[in-house]
């Protein structure tokens, strides 16, 4: 599931009990959170949305509430402080052995629900679609897709194969994969980030940055380095995301 640059209201009330109610002194109520999300994400959310959110993550066991200084106020969870850690770990694969993973496949019309299933299942591991029901990695993933075929019941309509080269090698990687697009954009996330300091409610703040570089890494098929461009700038922007995520 794709993700927009804002966080979810969800995520930014978890942030604000989480966050931002030490910075003020733990004096929490709804006009205060709605001034704040206001300022920071330019959302005007109404009293009655925010109590409401508020309510379902209490029954959804992601808030408690305790006393502090004789006054009832929401406090995060085991569950609530996991939802709001960063989970993106660097997708780093061993030395490339210079062999392309190419998988062949034919389903009828009357499996197409199974169709749908492998194409998603080839996007998450990287694969990139070169011809119709044709798909290629440089990955040794080929094992992964033999398994999740064989579990679907529709082994017998793929053909899973390795070849050393592909025709106008870097040509075609750099058109199916975009590179230079996805470059740019790890580019211009570097050249965002360096304008950026340390501010009032940074938490609220740094989940955009996070979620604005996982839109680019959602993107990134992480070639290996023989397939980049020259000046891949992948690795500095995920750098540069490890930190925002370890500053809060």
């Amino acid at each position: 599931m794709k993700r927009t640059n804002q966080p979810t209201l969800k995520e930014k009330i978890l942030l604000f009990i989480g966050y931002c109610l030490p910075e003020i002194g733990y004096k929490f109520s709804y006009e205060k959170m709605q001034k704040i999300f206001q300022s920071c994400y330019r959302i005007d959310y109404s009293i009655k949305t925010l109590r409401k959110e508020l309510s379902r993550l209490k029954r959804t066991g992601l808030i408690d509430f305790s006393k502090r200084y004789r006054k009832k106020i929401p406090t995060l969870s085991r569950a609530g402080k996991l939802k709001i850690i960063p989970h993106l770990p660097y997708k780093k694969f061993d030395p490339w052995d210079n062999k392309w993973r190419i998988v062949i496949f034919s389903i009828p019309e009357k499996e197409r629900k199974y169709r749908a299933e492998l194409r998603k299942k080839l996007a998450e591991l990287s694969f990139q679609k070169i011809h119709k029901g044709v798909y290629i990695s440089p990955h040794p993933l080929l094992n992964a897709i033999n398994r999740f075929a064989n579990e679907l019941g529709i082994r017998q309509y793929l053909i899973l194969l390795e070849a050393g080269e592909i025709e106008q090698e870097k040509r075609t990687i750099q058109k199916i994969w975009q590179l230079d697009e996805i470059n740019e954009e790890y580019k211009k996330f570097i050249k965002e980030t360096r304008k950026i300091k340390l501010q009032k409610f940074w938490p609220l703040k740094a989940k955009i940055l996070e979620q604005k570089f996982y839109q680019i890494y959602e993107k990134d098929p992480h070639l290996p380095n023989e397939l980049l461009p020259s000046k891949w700038y992948g690795e500095r922007a995920y750098k540069i995301y490890r930190q925002i995520a370890t500053s809060y």
